[in-house]
This record gives C-alpha cells, sequence and structure tokens, in this order.
C-alpha cells in the first residue's frame, strides 16, 4: 500500500517544515493542514457526525504513534550516517542493529497502516475508505511536487535520509 491514510501528507510536508519553522510554527501549520485536510475529507465522504468523531480518534492516535516512531526511525539514520562516514571503519555490528532497527520501524509503520484500515472498516463503508485513500494520494503527490519545486528553487539537494514512509 502506498502513503494511504491522512498522516502520510503530513509526514513528506514535516522535513520540509522542520527546515523551514522552528517549533510553534510548524506545529501550527501541521495542524492547519491536518483541519484542512480533515475537514476536506468528511465533506467530501459525507461523514455523520459519529463517523467524524470516531474518524478523529483513530487518525490522531495513530498520527501521534508514527510521529513517535519517524522521530525514532531519524535518529536510528543519524546514526548510521555517522557509521558510515567516508575516510572512518564502519562497525559491522553497530550497522547491522542499526539497519536491523530501522527495518523493524518500517514494519511497524506497515502493521499500524493494517491496524488503522481495520479499524476505520468498523466505521467506514468501502466507498469511504476509498475516498480516504484517494484523497490522501492526491494530497501526497502534491506535496512531493511542491518539495522537489522549493528544492530545486533553492538549489538544494534532497537530505541523505530517505523519505519517512
Amino acid at each position: 500500500m502506498r502513503g494511504a491514510w491522512w498522516v502520510w501528507p503530513l509526514v513528506f510536508l514535516a522535513p520540509t517544515l522542520r527546515a523551514q519553522n522552528p517549533g510553534p510554527v510548524r506545529q501550527a501549520l501541521i495542524q492547519r493542514i491536518t483541519q484542512q485536510f480533515m475537514e476536506n475529507y468528511r465533506n467530501q465522504a459525507g461523514l455523520t457526525p459519529e463517523q467524524y468523531q470516531r474518524f478523529r480518534t483513530v487518525a490522531q492516535r495513530s498520527f501521534e504513534a508514527r510521529q513517535e516512531r519517524q522521530r525514532k526511525e531519524q535518529e536510528l539514520w543519524r546514526a548510521l550516517q555517522a557509521q558510515m562516514r567516508p575516510g572512518f571503519a564502519a562497525n559491522a555490528d553497530s550497522v547491522s542493529r542499526l539497519l536491523d532497527a530501522i527495518v523493524a520501524s518500517r514494519a511497524a509503520a506497515v502493521e499500524q497502516l493494517r491496524a488503522d484500515e481495520r479499524e476505520f472498516a468498523t466505521f467506514l463503508s468501502p466507498v469511504q475508505r476509498a475516498q480516504l485513500f484517494l484523497q490522501l494520494e492526491r494530497l501526497q503527490r502534491n506535496i512531493e511536487a511542491t518539495i522537489r519545486r522549493r528544492m530545486q528553487q533553492a538549489g538544494g539537494a534532497p537530505d541523505t535520509e530517505p523519505p519517512e514512509n
């Protein structure tokens, strides 16, 4: 499954926001984008007030877990990059542990996606879930294109850290 829940757009937007905006400004922008996305989805999918409340609860819990997982994964990537510095011998055991931890983090993200899907299926129709997938995919592509344009305009290259999935 490619970028499939409401948190995916924020995953791709967060590194750009982190680089451009310190703490409270970044958080306010993420909150505004999240709120706008959720309202657009609520209207498009025709969610009842009960569905919308349940959706917000699941999505918020998922987002918070994802943020923490991403923070930890970023630390792992930084540690791996430190191990792989040119001119320095990498510690094979450390590299192996870091790679295993990164793979485990990615597996946890997929499992969270599956758990979210199971939970959403308890109160959203298949059509509503499909609308969510489609709306998120469009938003993700727009965010990725915006990030690429900004990086090209700034003459910068992508971070050495791979995008968080």
